[in-house]
């Protein structure tokens, strides 16, 4: 069984001291996602955590050596303390190596870490938490192994949902800790939608006032039933954004904001009226009370691209490392723009055929926005409906059943893709065994076996792509829409142990996996998931904290 993570003593990047080796070493790392190659040496000495890893202050001062401590101390190594001579750790960057290369080399007398840029510096640490077994002498240890590793997929991500049930700050950095620990790293924050809007934008004070309540809420059991019961405000401050997103970058993770533009907007409609289609008959904007799709959409008038503009100048700096921008795009109705003179008159003038190009005004506009802050947006794949899309916007594609695939369509017109498809990554959806508890109903195909088995059958980089394909698919996705997800325990069941396949699907091409051995790696997660005091779902598909849901905290 792998041991608590213990304190550790940071050295220095230069002469090694020798150290005392632990006890025999008996237990071989099990890492998440599994390393390109990993070598470990059994039955011998390792490395002695009793007695921390020393590092001397010069490395500890240099911008290497004060990278590597934060980063093992992000990664739960903690109580990181310089020493005046001795060193035991050693760092090191690699020319020519890339962004997220690393190796790591165990000797019984010290640690040595190698990095293409300080941001692999997050993977290594990670592998070293999760290396850490217990010798023969009942001690912390790390076993002698030589790591080389680089993930396959550039953008791993996980996105999470707070607009239809919210998520406090503390449950979403529990999230990140744990996205950290598969060494994900993009963390995609959905914040508007019909049912809430979730940031403080400062100029428009009703986006929160009106736009973060609604009336009632569907049943969870079922979803055409009210609960007729009023939600009270929930959005999150400036100051909370900066302190998520200032957590996650310590992770090693970068936050990616959501907006969505021009649909999905109910809850910004009914704050701010004249930003819809209000020329229409019967017009009466309000926070959406149900699920699905809604009809209202952003009118394209010289206003409303100004409330963008305005929007995006308060979220730009909030998220100051994010270069990609998620502005949504899907399921945009054009009824109302069918039905709005404005709307007619807008078409006419701009020599539009469909109602459904309007959304490509939109496109283009925001992206036109970004471009002079040095942002590239993100859509979700109906963005290529109707028309083109600006050359730099990278698709998401979440709709499976699409057919040509919306992923090769993307990269056939030349944009980077990220692959989140309902079909494996929709982690609200069902996985097999439902317990009896009504509140674990999930959303979407109840009938789905979307188990860890199933994420991990999935190959991103199918045989059946061209090479100039497979170079469009920079990421993958889980998303994580919260319509049955009401509280922080619900979450947990759902994504965990899920994430762990996902991860490891975007670092290992498909041919190197094996789900039977997978499932050993997973199990020796279990100490750390009851650690961490999450909720995870077991293989039969009871969840680890039976009571949890009786939890009164979101």
């Amino acid at each position: 069984m792998k041991s608590r993570i213990p304190t550790i003593i940071i050295g220095l990047l230069g002469s090694v001291a020798i150290a005392a080796p632990s006890a025999r070493v008996d237990i071989a790392p099990s890492v998440i996602p599994q390393p390109v190659k990993l070598d470990s040496a059994i039955g011998q000495p390792g490395f002695a955590l009793t007695g921390g890893i020393k590092v001397h202050y010069r490395v500890s001062r240099s911008e290497e050596g004060a990278a590597a401590i934060r980063a093992l101390m992000a990664a739960g190594i903690t109580d990181v303390l310089p020493e005046e001579s001795e060193g035991e750790l050693q760092v090191g960057i690699e020319p020519g190596k890339g962004r997220e290369w690393y190796a790591v080399n165990v000797t019984p007398e010290g640690i040595q870490l190698k990095v293409g840029s300080l941001a692999a510096l997050h993977l290594a640490a990670q592998t070293l938490a999760q290396s850490i077994v217990t010798d023969a002498a009942g001690q912390p240890a790390l076993p002698c192994m030589q790591v080389e590793d680089e993930p396959m997929l550039a953008y791993r991500g996980l996105m999470l949902d707070p607009c239809r049930h919210p998520l406090s700050v503390e449950q979403t950095k529990k999230m990140l800790r744990i996205m950290a620990r598969y060494k994900l790293n993009r963390f995609h924050w959905h914040l508007t939608d019909d049912q809430g809007w979730r940031i403080e934008i400062k100029k428009y004070p009703k986006l929160t006032e009106v736009g973060s309540r609604r009336d009632a809420t569907p049943l969870l059991t079922d979803h055409e039933a009210s609960d007729n019961t009023p939600t009270a405000p929930f959005f999150y401050t400036q100051d909370e954004i900066r302190d998520v997103v200032a957590y996650a970058n310590s992770l090693g993770i970068t936050v990616i904001p959501e907006i969505e533009i021009p649909g999905h907007a109910s809850a910004c409609i009914a704050a701010y009226p004249e930003l819809g289609n209000d020329d229409i008959e019967g017009y009466a904007p309000k926070v959406a009370t149900t699920w699905g799709v809604l009809p209202f959409t952003m009118a394209p008038k010289e206003s409303t691209f100004r409330f963008i503009e305005d929007v995006m100048a308060e979220v730009l700096p909030l998220f100051p490392k994010a270069d990609l921008i998620h502005i949504g795009g899907d399921e945009a109705p054009r009824d109302q723009w069918a039905a709005s003179p404005f709307a007619q008159a807008y078409m006419q003038k701009h020599g539009l055929t469909n109602p459904g190009q309007i959304q490509h005004k939109f496109t283009h506009r925001v992206a036109e926005m970004l471009a002079p802050h040095g942002r590239r947006i993100i859509g979700w794949d109906e963005i290529m409906m109707d028309g083109s899309v600006p050359p730099t916007a990278v698709v998401m594609a979440w709709r499976s059943w699409v057919k040509p695939d919306a992923a090769l369509t993307a990269a056939n017109r030349g944009h980077d893709v990220i692959l989140s498809p309902d079909s494996h990554f929709y982690f609200n959806f069902a996985q097999g065994h439902i317990p009896a508890d009504p509140a674990y109903t999930p959303h979407g195909w109840v009938e789905a076996k979307q188990d860890w088995r199933h994420v991990y059958s999935f190959n991103p980089k199918p045989a059946h792509y061209t090479p100039a394909q497979a170079a469009r698919i920079i990421g993958l996705q889980a998303n994580c829409w919260s319509e049955s997800i009401q509280n922080a325990p619900k979450l947990e069941y759902q994504v965990v142990p899920r994430i762990c396949a996902l991860a490891e699907v975007a670092w290992r091409p498909a041919e190197l996996r094996n789900a039977d051995e997978f499932l050993q790696r997973i199990k020796a997660e279990y100490p750390w998931f009851k650690e961490m005091n999450i909720n995870f779902r077991h293989e039969d598909g009871t969840p680890a904290l039976p009571d949890a849901m009786q939890s009164p905290g979101i």
